[in-house]
């Protein structure tokens, strides 16, 4: 029943939904840019930002080329060699901290929303 859904969570859902939206406008619209047809772009936007994949996980070249991204893996030696001179130093730390939500204190009262997401820049 949809009135015993906490405000919160209907809240947290509306942001989701419009982040999704905003992030599937912009992919639209750089595949547009690059020259790309509107139904195409549209079609590979609304893949790309469905849900399909967690944010982390990595898109293969192959999955690209399935999807309908005009990929090719040929890169100039000369951007080869500027990256070597910018090694990047290996992290065991992660950047992103996973805060379960909802997020109780020891006396079990919530926190504020505030305090239980964090991002990290």
């Amino acid at each position: 029943d949809k009135n015993e859904i906490e405000d919160e969570t209907l809240t947290l859902a509306d942001v989701a939904r419009k982040a999704m939206n905003q992030v599937k406008n912009c992919v639209k619209t750089l595949l547009m840019k690059k020259g790309m047809e509107e139904a195409e772009a549209d079609r590979i936007a609304d893949t790309l930002t469905q849900g399909r994949w967690t944010h982390d996980y990595p898109i293969t070249v192959e999955e690209a080329r399935e999807i309908g991204l005009p990929i090719s893996t040929d890169m100039p030696v000369e951007i080869d060699m500027l990256m070597n001179l910018f090694p990047q130093p290996y992290q065991k730390r992660p950047s992103v901290q996973y805060v379960p939500i909802p997020y109780k204190s020891g006396r079990g009262e919530r926190k504020p929303i505030s305090e239980r997401l964090e991002i990290h820049l």
